[in-house]
């Protein structure tokens, strides 16, 4: 892939490394691709084929996790190395997953300063895989966005030329051999035949559109039987039926099959006896075998856009689902525990309660709105008529409010210089994460910013409450933490969770900031996040990236 050479030397100069290697797997688990760092060409030609991906290394890929060691020869799974091969001792493996898919894996060996490698190395290359695999996946995104492009771009090339072959009127009339001719398309669930386009002498008697039964004449005759017919005198033919206001002498037609079944007939007029012979039906028949070829494939085709607007709609459907979940069944939820809360103060404090459950019908009122919003465009009402900064601000008050929690927010970006997408997603990351602290968190103080710093927009939300035990939850789970962390990568960026019992929770979401200001979802682009302060916040945040997630798992 076109970014492997600045991968591979980048991960080697990262952790001073003295080689280094990216190895990347295939659709189907293979690999195929295999770049080193630190060895020059002409030892690379003497040391001969590429590895497969067996041994130490086949190792890393295989169980998809890092592998640290003092002494590469000393493992069991060592096979050991090809002549011209330079020597390698301490060794560090580390795979690069995308959702739990591994694409490929670093590999550095020969420490620079020290024996072997440290667990602060083995941290710093973990957080570079992650933002790696997120690079592969989408560049391997836009490669099968832009082939399915091209794709689309031929089939609509060849539709415009099958339209012009399909234009039978002007087929008719220019360069055609003959001089009286009519084209019958044939439909089949009706048992009838329709004229679609005629030339010479029938025009102005007869109208596109006309339709007979389909054994009628000579052309319902070729349409049951699938056989051409040659009349050089229909004044002795009985299977003849002359069209209406129009005399001939002579009749030829000639079966379009398409899939073994007849979808037109070719038909021509003679107005002489014996006006054809077989080089006139061979000629015909070659012209029927170019129309069947342009019917069928304009018939995929159309199957083809067919399917490709139903993937659309599925597609659609399906991240409509998802800002429905994120902005409208949260609040759904949270009127569902303010109920529960009314119900047990009912018998205490009824005039309380009363002045609640009206409030609570307020909010579910807001839930439709919320739920027309989307069905009319998509977006959120509370992003309708004003700035994400603006309904940032009604949401923290709204937190504040429901838990007495205090906010501190500090954004030094222009939100409003966003575009939608961006806008949107960002939105309802504040809802999932603001959902998480009311629900779970128990904190007192909460703090989001949104700093820009070398060339990425990083957002963090942090609290002071319980946390929880990253060892315990997976990720891959409910819409919660999980919804983030797919809009995050949407965007081309990546989420990083800290958090640890009694020791509050901290996400960190980091976008590529050019992607931000241009076009959504950017090909080849690359996404990773802050640098972490201590190799102790790195060991947790690596350990989120494989596994983090909040208690709910609805």
């Amino acid at each position: 892939m076109w970014c492997f050479i600045e991968w591979r030397d980048l991960g080697r100069e990262l952790v001073g490394a003295s080689y280094g290697a990216v190895a990347l797997l295939g659709e189907e688990g293979i690999l195929v691709q295999f770049v080193t760092s630190g060895i020059s060409r002409r030892r690379r030609d003497l040391i001969g084929r590429l590895p497969k991906g067996e041994g130490v290394l086949g190792l890393v890929l295989g169980e998809s996790r890092p592998l640290r060691l003092g002494d590469l020869s000393q493992h069991p799974r060592a096979a050991g190395v090809p002549p011209h091969h330079p020597k390698m001792k301490s060794f560090l493996g580390v795979p690069m997953v995308f959702k739990g898919r591994v694409l490929g894996d670093f590999y550095l060996t020969n420490k620079i300063g020290a024996p072997e490698f440290s667990e602060v190395d083995e941290t710093i290359v973990v957080l570079f895989a992650a933002q790696a695999a997120v690079a592969i996946e989408n560049a391997r995104r836009f490669e099968s966005e832009a082939r399915r492009s091209a794709q689309l771009d031929g089939l609509n090339r060849i539709g415009n030329e099958l339209t012009r072959i399909l234009d039978l009127e002007k087929l008719l009339h220019e360069g055609f051999p003959y001089q009286n001719v009519e084209v019958f398309w044939v439909d089949q669930p009706s048992s009838t035949i329709k004229l679609r386009s005629l030339a010479g002498a029938a025009q102005g008697k007869l109208s596109p559109g006309t339709t007979w039964q389909a054994g009628a004449g000579i052309p319902g005759w070729v349409v049951k039987h699938k056989k051409t017919v040659i009349c050089n005198d229909v004044s002795q033919e009985p299977r003849y039926q002359p069209l209406p206001g129009f005399e001939a002498s002579a009749q030829l037609a000639v079966p379009v099959i398409v899939k073994g079944e007849v979808a037109a007939v070719i038909s021509v007029h003679g107005m002489e006896f014996h006006a054809f012979d077989e080089s006139d039906a061979r000629t015909l028949e070659t012209l029927a075998d170019q129309l069947a070829v342009a019917i069928e494939n304009l018939q995929l085709l159309r199957q083809y856009q067919e399917h490709s607007r139903r993937l659309a709609v599925v597609e659609k459907r399906d991240r409509i689902g998802r800002d429905l979940h994120d902005g409208v069944i949260q609040s759904i939820y949270a009127v569902g525990l303010t109920l529960e809360d009314i119900a047990s103060q009912a018998k205490n404090a009824p005039d309380e309660v009363r002045g609640r459950v009206e409030g609570v019908v307020d909010d579910l009122n807001r839930v439709i709105s919320d739920i027309r919003s989307y069905i009319m465009d998509l977006r959120p009402r509370e992003l309708q008529g004003r700035p994400l900064g603006e309904a940032l601000a009604s949401l923290i008050r709204y937190l504040e409010d429901r838990t007495g929690v205090l906010v501190t927010l500090d954004t030094a970006i222009d939100l409003g210089s966003l575009p939608e997408q961006h806008t949107v997603n960002l939105w309802h990351m504040f809802q999932e994460a603001f959902s998480n602290i009311e629900k779970y968190a128990q904190a007192t103080q909460v703090t989001v910013s949104l700093p820009a710093s070398d060339g990425y927009l990083n957002l963090e939300i942090a609290d002071d409450g319980v946390g929880f035990d990253l060892e315990k939850v997976e990720l891959g789970r409910g819409y919660r933490l999980p919804n983030i962390k797919d809009r995050a990568e949407r965007l081309g960026g990546i989420l990083v969770v800290d958090s640890s019992p009694g020791g509050g929770t901290r996400l960190q979401v980091s976008l590529p900031l050019d992607a931000a200001r241009g076009t959504a979802d950017a090909p080849g682009g690359s996404a990773g996040a802050a640098t972490p302060s201590s190799s102790r916040r790195s060991g947790r945040a690596r350990r989120a990236g494989h596994k983090a997630g909040h208690k709910d798992s609805t």
